[in-house]
C-alpha cells in the first residue's frame, strides 16, 4: 500500500493538498492502491474530503482510527435533539452567533424563579438546517466546565473539559457510544508555560499506553497501520508530505518499509543561495537524516540537482512534478488570445508576504501607463499574518498607483480552469516556490507566464521567451515592460500562448506516471533486500502461561 502522510483536508486547499489530490487521481486510474494518512482532529474532515472527490476509503485519520469513526452514517443533530441531563424549559435563538441558548427554569428558596443558562449550542457555519457544531456547558454557577464538539456526521467526538481558572486541563476523544479512546493533558511546565503534557490511549481490551508527545502517539499509529497491511513479497510505501507530522517517526517504524521524503518546497532559507543558505526549517531536521530514509522526490529537476549537490544523499533522488493535467484537456479547442478578456492578468495564490503580489499590482500600475484598459484579478484566501499584512500591502499598491477599477481580489476559487481560460497573462511574484500548480494548470490553458526568476517550478514551468518570460527577481518594473511588450504585440501573444499549450505536454498524465513508475519500481527492486535483514519480533513463550503473546 502507498500511503501520503499529511494533517488535514481543509475545504481552502493549499499546493500540497491541491498535490495529493492530482496524485491521488492518477493512482486511482492506474488502478495503484493508496491511502491519505492525516494526523489532526477535524469535525468537518468527511465533509471536506467528500467536496474534494475523495471517498471514506481513500482516506485514514489518525483520531479516526483510534475512534472506530473512519466509515460512520450520518445524521444531523438539532438543538432540540440533545440530552443535557437537565430538563430544558425554553431556548432563546442568538442568531448573530449562530447559535441557541438553552435555559431551564430554577425556584430559589425564597420563592424566586430565574432562567438559568445550562448550554450555548453552537451551529455549523453555513448550514442552513443548524446542525449541531459543539454544546458549551455551564454550571449552576455559570461556570463552563466543558465543551462538547460534534463530528459534522452528527455525534460528540471530543470533550474539552476546563479548569477553575477557565483552562483547558483535560480533552476526551470518544467513540459515537461514548467510550473514551484517547485524551490529552494540558499543564504549566517548569516556566509556567501552559501546554499539553501527555497523551493516553485506551484500547477496547482495556490496554492503555501513555505517550509524552503527539509525535509518539503518531508513530503507534503508523506502526499500527504499516503492520495491518504489511506484506513481506511487496513494500508499504510511505510518503512524507508534510515533514514535521512524521519526520522522526518514519525513521523509527518497528518493521521496515519504503519511505520517502517529498520536497513541496524550497530546501534553503534563502532558495536564491540554495547551496549555501540556512535550511529551511520545515525540512532541517529531515534533512539532516536523509539517508535513514529511502528516497527524496523533488519537483523540479533543478531542484533535484541542488538537493544532489548540496547533501549529497545516500539514498535515491527522484523528480516527479506535483501537477498532472489530464489526458482529455490535450484534446480541447485552444482559446485564442482574441478571444478572452483583453489585457487581463490573473494570479492564483494565497494573500500571503512570501507571494509578494504588492509588487504585481506596482507593475501592472506602471504597464497601466501604455496599456489604459489593463486589469488584474487576485484569487485566494488571506493570510493573517502581521494583521493581514499582505493585504493591506496590495491595498496600498492599489491606493499609490489609482487601481481602484483596475484589481480586484477575489476569495479562493475553486473555478480555477473558467478563471486562466478567461485571462491572457499567469503572473507570479513569490519569494520561492516548489512547483507552482496554479502556474501549471494556467500554461496548460494557454495563459502566458510571467515569473520572477525563483526556485523552484517558476522558473522550469515558463521556458523564457517562449510561453513567456523570466524576469530578475524582485524587479516588477521589467515584468511591467514584459506586460507592455506582450499587449502592444498581439502575434507576440499569440504565439506564447500556442507554445504554453505544447510546452504543457510534460505534465501529461503519461509522463508524470512514467516518473511515480521509477520510484515504485525501486521500492519494489530494494524490498527483497531489505527482508533479508529483517526478523520478525520474538512473541513465542513469552506470555505468563508459556504461550504466544
Amino acid at each position: 500500500m502507498i500511503f501520503f502522510i499529511n494533517a488535514n483536508i481543509q475545504k481552502n486547499k493549499s499546493g500540497i493538498e491541491h498535490a495529493e489530490l492530482k496524485r491521488a487521481a492518477l493512482f486511482r486510474d492506474h488502478r495503484e492502491p493508496f491511502k491519505i494518512l492525516l494526523q489532526e482532529w477535524s469535525p468537518l474532515l468527511h465533509e471536506n474530503i467528500a467536496d474534494a472527490g475523495l471517498d471514506d476509503h481513500d482516506i485514514i485519520n489518525m483520531f479516526d482510527y483510534f475512534q472506530g469513526t473512519e466509515t460512520v452514517s450520518e445524521q444531523i443533530i438539532h438543538a432540540e435533539d440533545i440530552d443535557f441531563g437537565v430538563p430544558i424549559d425554553s431556548y432563546e435563538e442568538d442568531s448573530e452567533h449562530n447559535r441557541t441558548l438553552a435555559f431551564r427554569t430554577i425556584k430559589s428558596s425564597d420563592g424566586q424563579i430565574r432562567q438559568q443558562l445550562v448550554a450555548r449550542v453552537n451551529f455549523f457555519k453555513e448550514s442552513v438546517e443548524k446542525r449541531v457544531a459543539s454544546t458549551e456547558m455551564f454550571d449552576g454557577f455559570g461556570n463552563l466546565y466543558a465543551v462538547n464538539f460534534y463530528d459534522f456526521r452528527g455525534f460528540v467526538s471530543l470533550i474539552q473539559w476546563y479548569t477553575q481558572d477557565n483552562k483547558i486541563g483535560t480533552e476526551s476523544w470518544q467513540t459515537p457510544a461514548g467510550r473514551v479512546v484517547l485524551e490529552s493533558f494540558n499543564k504549566k511546565n517548569a516556566v509556567g508555560k501552559y501546554e499539553k503534557s501527555g497523551w493516553r490511549l485506551i484500547e477496547k481490551n482495556g490496554t492503555v499506553y501513555n505517550f509524552q508527545t503527539i509525535e509518539e502517539l503518531t508513530k503507534y499509529f503508523l506502526d499500527l497501520v504499516n503492520e495491518t497491511y504489511f506484506d513481506k513479497q511487496k513494500p508499504n510505501i510511505f510518503i512524507l508530505d508534510r515533514s514535521h507530522l512524521a519526520d522522526w517517526a518514519l525513521q523509527n517504524l518497528k518493521k521496515p518499509a519504503y519511505t520517502v521524503i517529498h520536497l513541496h518546497n524550497s530546501q534553503a532559507g534563502d532558495p536564491n543561495d540554495e547551496q549555501h543558505s540556512v535550511l529551511n526549517n520545515h525540512y532541517e531536521y529531515v534533512l539532516w537524516n536523509a539517508n535513514r530514509y529511502d528516497a527524496i522526490i523533488s519537483a523540479t529537476h533543478k531542484q533535484s540537482r541542488d538537493v544532489a549537490a548540496r547533501f549529497k544523499p545516500a539514498c535515491k533522488l527522484f523528480t516527479i512534478p506535483v501537477g498532472v493535467i489530464p489526458s482529455e484537456q490535450f484534446d480541447q479547442a485552444h482559446i485564442l488570445m482574441k478571444d478572452r478578456q483583453s489585457h487581463k492578468v490573473v494570479a492564483l495564490a494565497r494573500i500571503a508576504p512570501e507571494k509578494r503580489l504588492n509588487e504585481l499590482v506596482k507593475a501592472v500600475g506602471i504597464a497601466r501607463k501604455e496599456v489604459p484598459d489593463i486589469s488584474l484579478d487576485l484569487y485566494g484566501y488571506r493570510d493573517g499574518t502581521d494583521n493581514f499584512k499582505a493585504y493591506r500591502d496590495i491595498q496600498t499598491a492599489v491606493h499609490d498607483f489609482g487601481l481602484e477599477k483596475v484589481v480586484n481580489v477575489h476569495d479562493y476559487t475553486t473555478e480555477v480552469a473558467k478563471v486562466e481560460k478567461q485571462a491572457q497573462i499567469f503572473a507570479v511574484t513569490s519569494i520561492m516556490e516548489g512547483f507552482n500548480l496554479s502556474m501549471m494548470e494556467g500554461l496548460s490553458q494557454g495563459d502566458v507566464g510571467l515569473t520572477y526568476d525563483v526556485n523552484y517550478g517558476p522558473n522550469e514551468l515558463v521556458v523564457d521567451d517562449e510561453n513567456g518570460y523570466i524576469v530578475p527577481y524582485g524587479d516588477y518594473r521589467m515584468l511591467a515592460q514584459k506586460m507592455i511588450y506582450l499587449f502592444s504585440h498581439p502575434d507576440q501573444l499569440q504565439q506564447k500562448s500556442d507554445r504554453a499549450y505544447e510546452l504543457s505536454r510534460r505534465y501529461s498524465e503519461q509522463n508524470v506516471w512514467t516518473a511515480w513508475q521509477a520510484l515504485l519500481d525501486d521500492a519494489q527492486s530494494s524490498w527483497s533486500t531489505k527482508m533479508m535483514c529483517y526478523a520478525d519480533p520474538i512473541l513465542a513463550g513469552l506470555a505468563e502461561n508459556g504461550e504466544a503473546l
